[in-house]
């Protein structure tokens, strides 16, 4: 490799953003640029690209302005394949980052960050450069490369992510399979775009009143006696915030509503997110009911 990818962090936290930093330029990465929201981000990464410079990016999942498969879209839409490894302290199990790393997503790291962690992505990731750099336009190279990267895939995204011939991509399937080198798996259902039929589609995710993506998850608390309902954080010292009466019996003064959500935006107040999806190759925004599926045999690596 001639030489280290710039780093751009797009982190909200400062503390994390500067332990991150520290942790980069041990590894040898002195141009780190940083942020602290996702639209700053997305501008960095643009002009970043303006200035020639291939960068790979560390997302955090929550933002405060935008979700992070909002920023993951915009980054994809100025480069298709941009690295971007997601740092969130969610469960692996979480079906928002399992959606995130099925739409494009190169890595997901835990917080708290540990430092062994993110050298060993840092080099992974030099490592699959090298290859690339070598042999640019090995048609096998690349399937082996996001075959290796993947726990599990489709024949539909190896072949967009790869850009192989459908038919050219069944043979080097079936020969890597025959030296039991990957495994064929039940078939995949995924959507895809609308538009470019792409199955780089990333969920978004927004309040269903004023349609922004400023919300937060949290506990709601009704207050018997006037009727308030309003976030926990607001009954300070177990005082209403509406008639200042004082809160101290669950279910004779109030009740407790678990998993709502909050906008930040608008202060709606909802169960449940409203959906749609956005496509990373052409930026396609379509609703749940128009959704493609796209149904395909999955592939994992066995011996890669």
């Amino acid at each position: 490799m001639t030489g280290k990818n710039d780093v751009l962090i797009i982190e909200d936290s400062m503390a994390i953003t500067l332990l991150l930093r520290d942790f980069l330029k041990k590894l040898g990465y002195e141009n780190v640029k940083t942020c602290d929201s996702g639209k700053a981000g997305i501008q960095a990464f643009s002009d970043l690209e303006k200035d020639g410079k291939r960068s790979v990016v560390l997302l955090d999942f929550h933002l405060p302005d935008m979700d992070a498969n909002e920023v993951m879209a915009g980054i994809f839409a100025i480069r298709p394949d941009a690295k971007i490894i997601l740092e969130t302290a969610d469960s692996k199990s979480d079906e928002q980052i399992k959606n995130a790393m099925r739409g494009g997503a190169y890595l997901y790291i835990e917080k708290p960050i540990r430092y062994e962690n993110l050298k060993n992505v840092f080099e992974t990731l030099e490592q699959e450069q090298s290859i690339l750099e070598e042999k640019p336009s090995g048609d096998i190279e690349r399937i082996i490369l996001h075959l290796k990267s993947s726990s599990r895939i489709s024949f539909a995204r190896l072949a967009e992510y790869s850009k192989t011939e459908k038919n050219l991509l069944e043979n080097h399937l079936l020969r890597l399979e025959n030296e039991k080198k990957i495994m064929k798996l039940s078939e995949i259902k995924e959507v895809s775009c609308t538009q470019c039929d792409s199955v780089r589609v990333l969920p978004n995710f927004f309040c269903p009143a004023c349609k922004g993506t400023n919300f937060v998850q949290g506990k709601l608390i009704e207050h018997f006696k006037c009727g308030n309902v309003s976030i926990e954080d607001s009954y300070k010292e177990n005082k209403c915030p509406k008639c200042q009466k004082e809160i101290k019996i669950m279910g004779v003064d109030y009740k407790s509503i678990d998993n709502y959500y909050i906008c930040s935006d608008c202060g709606n107040k909802f169960s449940d997110p409203s959906q749609d999806y956005i496509c990373v190759r052409c930026s396609n925004r379509f609703p749940l009911e128009k959704t493609k599926w796209v149904t395909s045999a999955g592939y994992k690596s066995v011996s890669l």
